[in-house]
């Protein structure tokens, strides 16, 4: 995020869910979870398949480490971003994330239209498919219930 609403609590640091098994990072939404991060991680609870960890380089609340990773120096990037409880992001991510739900219900709204004018026209059928495209890459984030 460009805009900088850090509160420098390190709680993000703190409580970073990760899958260890499918090698997935659900710290900024779900990406795939890299050596060099994995290797910063301190496996503390289990729920499930997620194993929530810390950062070996937070220290007192803050980052200790001089050669920050791309996840540490781009969160939160995603409106699908782990936001802790108290977060200075967290409003932010909040209307990002509502802004995206907008999108996804508006675009349905159109599928329906368009559907309607269905009857034999290509064109229509190439519109449905580009917006039901978009709305299935945010499924894993519940679009279908948006």
């Amino acid at each position: 995020m460009s805009e900088n609403f850090c509160n420098k609590c390190g709680a993000c640091c703190r409580r970073i869910p990760v899958d260890f098994e499918n090698k997935m990072l659900f710290f900024d939404g779900i990406q795939e979870l890299t050596s060099e991060f994995e290797q910063m991680l301190i496996p503390d609870t289990k729920t499930n398949n997620i194993t929530f960890c810390s950062c070996k380089y937070l220290k007192e609340g803050l980052c200790t480490n001089p050669n920050k990773p791309a996840e540490c120096k781009n969160y939160p990037s995603s409106p699908f971003a782990y936001i802790p409880e108290g977060c200075g992001y967290y409003g932010l991510i909040f209307s990002k994330l509502e802004a995206q739900k907008q999108h996804i219900r508006k675009l349905k709204e159109e599928i329906i239209n368009y559907q309607t004018l269905l009857n034999s026209d290509k064109t229509v059928q190439r519109l449905i498919d580009h917006h039901q495209a978009i709305i299935d890459k945010y499924k894993l984030y519940g679009s279908e219930n948006w």
